[in-house]
């Protein structure tokens, strides 16, 4: 076994990449609770990975004790996982673990829930529920039938698909089930029996589930203990759009103990809220934590132009926002944010196709270096853009749509959906290693072996070779379609075991997820398939090389794009704004701070006003920006 030598705090360099801001600096070093607000393009992932190796490598966090990392997404916890194994020697970053928040408490639950009060003790096992309208009506009809008659109105006027992040979000559960005394109450009630009671196995949604973790800590001191023994370091990313359950967890979990706690977030980009994230993450956390403010103050994606027009934007979210300063190249010298007008919606689509076409081969630019964004129906936009794009020689890309049950932007970031992609793309004979390390990683996961067993691993790789020569049989004797394509899939699932999949993943314990990923991969490969070409080709199409994007604001959230078109800045896209709302001026911050080089708003007469939305342009025209008429 290696060991490493101990690296003096004050001799410790950042790893791989050049160096930090000062600001980042006073974050990094801190052994106290801190609150860390990062804008767009600060670097909040590498911030949160280089302090990680700080900790490790200069063993400030002291073995055998651990540091755990909290993320909202299942990419983002990978991203950040692997981001310190690269940077880190194994035998250090294995002290690492980073999880989500319903990987975390999911997990408690499961290890642990025989320590839960009886009357919140959930059958073993127990199903992951995602309530559909047909689930929360039967609800409603069940408390009403239950509930006093003072309370049956308020009750018929719930609206349903508010209730968790409003209500059961919101509500802490007692050690001991009380007798209700208002409506609310009896719905919390009626939901908690619904939920672990009368059906059998218990159902439980993931709001229920951190509620759950959330009582066993604060109900069993040995429980927490442990966990408070075990992590003296933890990382919570992407705080704005921390839930009022997952706050009361972190703060069960972690408020005064020795644990240092740093969050790191932008609450300028708080676009959750419609979901059950709290208003006041920071302000909360700052308040309970005794934490310090470090505000990172560097913008590595946006030029200088875009990060000014930012800040207009900011101080209308924040009036005290600190202007940040951009450390990328301008590549563009005028009109790097613009706003287009036009008349009818061809003609938009038209002139829109044309000019990116245009500005592509200027610029020698890919496909996916654009984007091209809309608040909601990205079906709608893509069914008027998708003919004028085709005639100007670009193929368009919804990445938004639903294949089967699931969106091709959730097959893009899955994990086992990835490794399946890099078994194919070995399948083809072409040289890929980073397929070949991405394969072989999740086989020797799926396998059970650890990195350090020499003979495990040479076993593990000698099965993978063994099955991609079966393989590239297959897929050497079936050209591309769509019965080939369910062949193949179904070959490599047989391979990686479902149900070693669905054991080693938690995301794929909800319910039938991993199947519903597995029936959207099929498709979306099906489809891909019918389009002709080779394999080649036809993974190409799968992943959308040479494609340009057509996304939702919220499912860009933390990409980056040369050039964003926001189309659809109007009333009817914009239906629930209203002047100077938080979330609505969020939303468009985030999808200005998309781009890396220029954005490009666009309002088409034809499909409705801009009176709600004129919040908006007038913070355009405060930054300076031009309003130009293009058809």
């Amino acid at each position: 076994m290696e060991f490493y030598r101990r690296v003096a705090p004050e001799d410790w360099n950042p790893r791989g990449i050049p160096g930090l801001e000062p600001a980042a600096w006073t974050a990094l070093r801190s052994t106290g609770n801190t609150s860390v607000v990062a804008g767009p393009g600060a670097g909040k992932t590498e911030f949160l990975a280089q302090r990680a190796v700080y900790l490790l490598e200069t063993s400030i966090c002291r073995p055998p004790h651990r540091i755990l990392a909290i993320s909202f997404k299942t990419d983002a916890a990978a991203n950040l996982a692997k981001r310190v194994q690269e940077r880190c020697p194994p035998e250090l970053a294995g002290r690492f673990s980073s999880v989500t928040f319903d990987a975390l408490t999911k997990s408690l639950v499961d290890r642990f829930a025989n320590a839960l009060p009886s009357v919140w003790r959930p059958t073993r096992p127990y199903d992951i529920l995602f309530p559909d309208k047909d689930y929360l009506k039967e609800f409603q009809r069940g408390a009403r039938a239950v509930a006093r008659e003072e309370w049956r109105n308020e009750i018929g006027g719930l609206d349903l698909f508010r209730f968790e992040a409003d209500v059961l979000g919101n509500s802490k559960l007692p050690l001991v089930a009380a007798k209700p005394t208002n409506a609310r109450e009896l719905l919390l009630n009626y939901w908690w029996a619904m939920s672990l009671k009368y059906a059998k196995p218990s159902k439980l949604t993931f709001s229920s589930l951190n509620r759950l973790a959330e009582l066993l800590l604060r109900s069993s001191p040995n429980i927490l203990a442990a966990l408070r023994s075990t992590y003296s370091f933890v990382f919570v990313d992407e705080f704005q759009d921390t839930t009022f359950a997952q706050y009361d967890f972190l703060k069960s979990a972690f408020m005064g103990s020795s644990a240092s706690v740093t969050v790191v977030g932008d609450h300028k980009q708080r676009i959750m809220l419609w979901a059950g994230a709290r208003s006041d993450a920071f302000e909360q956390f700052e308040a309970d934590f005794g934490a310090q403010r470090v505000p990172l103050l560097f913008n590595f994606r946006s030029s200088p132009e875009l990060v000014r027009v930012q800040h207009v934007v900011a101080t209308a979210l924040d009036a005290g926002a600190i202007p940040t300063q951009s450390q990328a190249a301008a590549e563009l010298a005028k009109d790097v944010v613009q706003v287009w007008s036009s008349s009818h919606r061809q003609g938009e689509a038209e002139y829109l196709a044309t000019w990116v076409a245009m500005d592509l081969a200027a610029r020698k630019k890919r496909p996916r270096d654009y984007a091209l964004l809309v608040r909601q129906k990205a079906e709608v936009f893509e069914r008027e853009l998708q003919p004028a794009f085709a005639a100007a020689g670009l193929a368009l890309r919804n990445e938004s749509k639903v294949v089967g049950k699931v969106s091709i932007q959730d097959l893009l970031v899955d994990d086992i959906a990835q490794v399946v992609l890099a078994l194919l793309r070995l399948g083809t004979k072409v040289k890929a290693p980073a397929a070949w390390q991405l394969a072989s990683s999740a086989v020797e996961f799926l396998a059970g072996v650890d990195s350090a067993d020499t003979l495990g691993t040479r076993s593990a790789e000698a099965a993978l070779e063994e099955f991609l020569a079966e393989l590239r049989a297959l897929m050497d004797a079936e050209e591309p379609s769509e019965a080939a394509a369910a062949a193949v899939v179904d070959k490599v699932y047989a391979f990686m075991d479902m149900e070693r999949i669905v054991r080693s993943h938690v995301r794929y314990q909800r319910n039938d997820m991993a199947e519903l990923i597995r029936e959207g991969l099929t498709i979306h490969l099906a489809e891909c398939a019918h389009a002709g070409g080779s394999w080649v080709d036809c993974l190409d199409l799968y992943e959308g090389a040479d494609q340009i994007p057509l996304l939702t604001v919220h499912k860009s959230k933390g990409l980056e794009y040369d050039t964003i078109a926001f189309i659809g800045l109007d009333d009817k896209s914009w239906w629930s704004h209203t002047p100077g709302n938080p979330e609505g001026l969020a939303t468009f911050f985030v999808a200005l701070s998309r781009a890396k080089q220029r954005a490009v708003f666009l309002f088409c007469n034809e499909r409705g006003a801009r009176q709600k939305v004129a919040d908006l342009y007038q913070l355009l025209t405060d930054a300076g920006v031009v309003e130009t008429v293009v058809c």
